[in-house]
């Protein structure tokens, strides 16, 4: 631990405070006890519910188990999607959103202890999964948002901040053509889950996808899969829409992208493939640099 520490504090001098927060609080790897089934609403991916045991708990002292939702992802959809790296680096993005994330952990489901613990089917499974690090994060007891009901935490300005947020992020799934909302919620908050479809310019090294994207800001126009977000047509019928961005906007010119460059050198330091993190942070360069005329394509799209 001390060499990881040392290794990024020349790495990244300047940010030395958030890297000592961030490895000490927001990326602590935790070790998987039990399989306790698969998610229901998973997806194709079929994340694993795992008891894990996390380091002790700061009051008491105690190891403690709880149960975690882990990423369980084929080798090609590493190799073609980058699928850990995403979910770790739009869990860090949403926190700069002052959007509420599951809390994020590093497991590896390939720990020998763990899997005796697994049947044989369990077992077949894991066999032909990424052998590695992966995303975990702790099993909320929240409902799935639908639109159907009434959800007392989610106002109109929290639809048009996930709204902003899913442009930027370039997430396809919160909503799409699947019609996954991929957000928890209850009376008192909501929790953004499963980005692995997000930022597609990661997965090819040449700039085509960004230049497409700097080409339609120019034009005023953004990727077309916004028209199927979960919030598009209610944040369209809404009638006085100004300042719906205000506070994303204001929340993209100081974001910090030495923060998400920190935690890119980081992933990559565990064996997590990135992709195209270049690109990715000449993207968000661009957006930060452009966030008022950003802004504004984001009014026009629900104009």
């Amino acid at each position: 631990m001390q060499f990881i520490f040392s290794y990024f504090l020349v790495f990244h001098f300047r940010e030395k405070t958030f890297i000592l927060q961030y490895l000490i609080s927001a990326l602590k790897q935790i070790t998987p006890v039990q399989f306790d089934g698969y998610m229901q609403s998973g997806g194709s991916t079929k994340p694993w519910k795992v008891f894990c045991i996390s380091q002790p708990d700061d009051i008491s002292g105690e190891f403690i188990e709880l149960p975690y939702v882990v990423k369980v992802f084929t080798e090609n959809h590493i190799r073609q999607g980058f699928s850990i790296a995403k979910e770790f680096i739009c869990n860090l993005l949403a926190i700069e959103f002052d959007l509420i994330v599951p809390k994020a952990y590093l497991v590896d489901l390939q720990e020998e202890n763990f899997k005796e613990t697994l049947n044989k089917d369990c077992k077949q499974d894991l066999s032909l999964k990424h052998k590695g690090l992966t995303f975990a994060s702790r099993l909320l007891d929240l409902t799935i948002y639908n639109e159907q009901i009434t959800v007392p935490s989610l106002n109109i300005a929290d639809c048009a901040l996930l709204f902003a947020f899913d442009c930027l992020i370039l997430n396809t799934d919160r909503g799409g053509y699947r019609n996954k909302p991929n957000l928890l919620v209850d009376d008192d908050s909501f929790v953004l889950i499963d980005h692995e479809l997000a930022l597609y310019i990661l997965d090819n090294p040449n700039s085509l996808a960004l230049n497409n994207i700097i080409e339609l800001m120019k034009t005023g126009n953004w990727v077309s899969f916004y028209e199927k977000h979960i919030f598009y047509k209610k944040l369209k019928r809404y009638r006085n829409k100004a300042g719906l961005f205000d506070t994303f906007e204001e929340s993209l010119r100081t974001l910090n992208i030495g923060k998400i460059k920190t935690l890119v050198a980081y992933l990559q330091y565990n064996g997590i493939d990135v992709g195209a993190s270049e690109i990715l942070f000449e993207y968000l360069r661009k957006l930060k640099k452009d966030a008022h005329q950003f802004s504004r394509i984001l009014s026009s799209l629900i104009a």
